[in-house]
């Protein structure tokens, strides 16, 4: 919506969740282990996968990512929401609050790429096991990668550069704990239809064909485990299936609705799942239950007592 002209703005004020102090340090007191859990069990996951040669594998080659995707995605939230919330307020320069919407977009639509590669693997080695080295060759492993995070820097660079092309003239308080895509287009003193087209066609195209390809290829997992009797793998499925449940129910909500429909209290709190909840519980949901890992695990841990002893 336009604004009549005023003093151009520099930075922006972010606001976070509340203004009452008990309640700020309460909410830092939940986020910050949330937050270190989430870092220190994706990097440990990535490291893990990288130097097990066991795990060397396409499925935890996109686990490997998936992983770092979301070390990128809370890192680039959360330690801003958590400075906000010790300190009371915060303040982000107009260049800052840029890169961290274009991380963000990146890290989040690359993550829904991925999420799609690992579905389609899946199902190559549960649905065709006899061909899955020939369905999923390494070459092609490397490719759906390189594709998720070429769509995902392109998404973040269309929306960044976009929204920030748009001359901010006042107010310069934004209603959100971090720079996200609606709340700094409500700023902007200059008509956004055009990044609310493109904001509907870019992520819509690609939650859309993700989604489909990812719920087609769990489909017929499930039909096919289902008539093998495998509870195990069905149970499987089915905690894979709602952690991508939970990470499209808060983008879609988040991004495919009409502009002016945005509620800043609900949107923080959605934004809150997809930001730090999500990347803390993806490592747990993907690999934990994972006996490969275990093993993996136990296996680096028996290394490290021997090294220990013969010291």
């Amino acid at each position: 919506m336009a604004r009549p002209n005023s003093t151009r703005v520099t930075e922006f004020i972010l606001l976070g969740f509340t203004s009452r102090r008990d309640i700020q340090l309460l909410l830092f007191g939940i986020f910050l282990p949330i937050y270190l859990l989430g870092l220190v069990g994706n990097l440990c996951l990535a490291i893990l996968i990288r130097t097990e040669r066991s795990l060397h594998t396409p499925m935890y080659y996109f686990l490997s990512h998936l992983a770092l995707m979301d070390l990128c995605s809370c890192s680039t939230v959360a330690p801003k929401m958590l400075s906000g919330l010790l300190k009371g307020h915060d303040t982000t320069p107009i260049p800052a609050c840029a890169l961290q919407m274009f991380f963000f977009a990146a890290a989040s639509d690359a993550e829904c790429c991925l999420l799609a590669a690992m579905a389609y693997d899946r199902y190559a080695a549960i649905c065709r096991p006899l061909h899955y080295g020939t369905a999923m060759p390494r070459r092609l492993c490397r490719l759906l990668v390189v594709v998720s995070y070429a769509a995902g820097a392109a998404s973040g660079a269309i929306h960044s550069s976009m929204a920030f092309r748009l001359p901010f003239c006042g107010p310069h308080t934004l209603d959100h704990f971090f720079c996200d895509i609606p709340p700094v287009l409500a700023l902007a003193c200059a008509n956004t239809d055009l990044n609310q087209l493109l904001l509907f066609a870019v992520c819509g195209a690609i939650q859309s064909v993700t989604l489909v390809a990812i719920m087609a290829s769990y489909g017929m997992i499930l039909c096919t485990v289902g008539r093998a009797g495998s509870q195990k793998a069905v149970s499987t499925c089915g905690s894979h299936l709602t952690a991508v449940g939970v990470l499209y129910g808060t983008l879609i909500f988040m991004y495919l609705r009409p502009d002016g429909t945005y509620a800043p209290q609900t949107d923080k709190m959605a934004s809150v799942f997809y930001t730090v909840v999500i990347p803390t519980l993806n490592p747990a949901i993907y690999s934990l239950r994972n006996a490969d890992v275990k093993q993996a695990v136990r296996r680096r841990f028996g290394k490290e007592r021997c090294r220990a002893c013969c010291f």
